[in-house]
């Protein structure tokens, strides 16, 4: 606002979906897939502690996380086709659906904060790097949050690129140039791609109700919770660092 003037080597995009920065360079987002879901976000009070631990439940209109915060609250992350319904609700009756469809393994639901919601979909920047830019995290993709794989991604960005320019700097190159930022796009698109495809093919997955599938969905979940060498097979690609 003050009209000031920077001037950098390289610039960062970190600003988020559909980044400000990145659409007035000229860089355009795909959507690759429209849940017709959104997102239901607040934040909310259990009886029982939560000990640290998340919590998800694959409901008919789609998945209900709960992140552990302080204390006794915790984030709620509810997939839902129609978020007015539930934002239109009093706090009672909210966390009276809330009780319904995560049942009472933490027990009763007694508070609830600020409600808001945004609608999910699979977006992809047509590009991770411009002249002197480079994007990370959701500015570069933005995934369902079925999974939980989009801050483990953003910073496998982050960490990726840092390792780059650390290498730049000690070969005396400049930290914009093309053969630096082609070097980030190359190094991060296997790992951007496998965590496209793997968010996506849960998405269409656990929000399918057809009988069948759900069937084969449960007995699937059965086997994961018994088997620990299975359990680590599914798990070791969303740990984050490897």
């Amino acid at each position: 606002s003050d009209q000031s003037q920077l001037q950098t080597a390289l610039l960062v995009c970190a600003d988020g979906n559909h980044s400000t920065i990145a659409q007035q360079c000229g860089i355009h987002y795909q959507t690759l897939n429209d849940y017709q879901q959104s997102a239901v976000i607040a934040n909310v009070k259990t009886a029982v502690a939560h000990d640290g631990r998340a919590f998800e439940r694959f409901t008919a209109q789609g998945p209900l996380a709960l992140l552990p915060l302080q204390q006794d609250w915790l984030s709620l992350v509810w997939c839902v086709r129609n978020p007015e319904a539930l934002l239109a609700l009093d706090d009672t009756d909210f966390l009276a659906q809330l009780q319904q469809q995560f049942g009472w393994r933490l027990g009763k639901f007694e508070q609830v904060g600020k409600r808001s919601a945004y609608p999910l979909k699979l977006q992809k920047a047509d590009r991770q790097i411009h002249h002197r830019l480079a994007l990370v995290g959701n500015a570069a993709q933005t995934l369902h949050p079925i999974a939980g794989q989009g801050f483990n991604l953003g910073l496998r960005d982050v960490t990726c690129l840092a390792a780059i320019l650390v290498q730049a700097v000690q070969q005396r190159q400049d930290l914009g140039a093309s053969a630096v930022l082609q070097r980030y796009q190359q190094q991060r698109q296997a790992d951007q791609t496998r965590m496209i495809n793997l968010t996506d093919s849960l998405v269409n997955t656990f929000a399918n109700d057809l009988l069948p599938l759900q069937i084969a969905r449960n007995a699937g979940l059965l086997a994961l919770s018994a088997f620990a060498p299975l359990q680590q097979q599914f798990i070791k690609p969303t740990l984050g660092w490897v």
